[in-house]
């Protein structure tokens, strides 16, 4: 990374360690929830940014960083588990061992109680959901506009929104039910 930034102008470092310093934590959670294990992801991270150094290099406009990050990490992902013929999940023990790791912070065991219901109850809702809505509505979360979603994926806006609509529906449901 050292021999990169000196082949790079200063403002486009700065606009790079600007781009790190807003969107890591958002890139890290996203690949965390949707499978990749904490090591696989800071690798991804850092490919990403790579790519972004080489496209602001060349001179192509980013105009929406955490949009194009967040485009860029999840095709890095889907190729690398394509290659790996790998699904994507969910349940992965890392993200598993992480909320384990959460929960062990809490201060008592009847607030520990409560919060790992709290996450067994979550997990029931986005199994209920499709891989696709879990996506969409990861990604919403960390504060991607519909048409960045529909730009990712290669869908419309309203294929995603309608989604998200079914999804929250389905999430609506399933907590009036219990």
């Amino acid at each position: 990374m050292e021999r990169l930034r000196t082949a790079i102008c200063p403002s486009l470092t700065a606009r790079v360690r600007i781009a790190y310093e807003q969107h890591y934590q958002a890139l890290y959670r996203y690949l965390l929830l949707t499978g990749s294990a904490p090591h696989e992801a800071q690798d991804i991270i850092q490919q990403s940014f790579i790519r972004l150094i080489q496209t602001l290099q060349d001179g192509d406009p980013v105009d929406q960083p955490k949009s194009w990050l967040m485009r860029v990490v999840h095709n890095i992902r889907v190729d690398r588990y394509r290659k790996e013929k790998r699904e994507i999940g969910f349940e992965s023990p890392q993200v598993v061992q992480a909320v384990d790791r959460l929960f062990a912070h809490e201060p008592d065991p009847e607030t520990r109680l409560l919060t790992l219901e709290r996450h067994n109850r979550a997990k029931a809702l986005f199994r209920s959901l499709s891989p696709q809505q879990s996506q969409y509505l990861l990604l919403r979360v960390e504060g991607l506009k519909l048409r960045e979603i529909a730009e990712m994926f290669g869908v419309s806006v309203q294929t995603v929104s309608e989604s998200c609509a079914k999804a929250m529906l389905k999430i609506g449901n399933v907590s009036d039910e219990e």
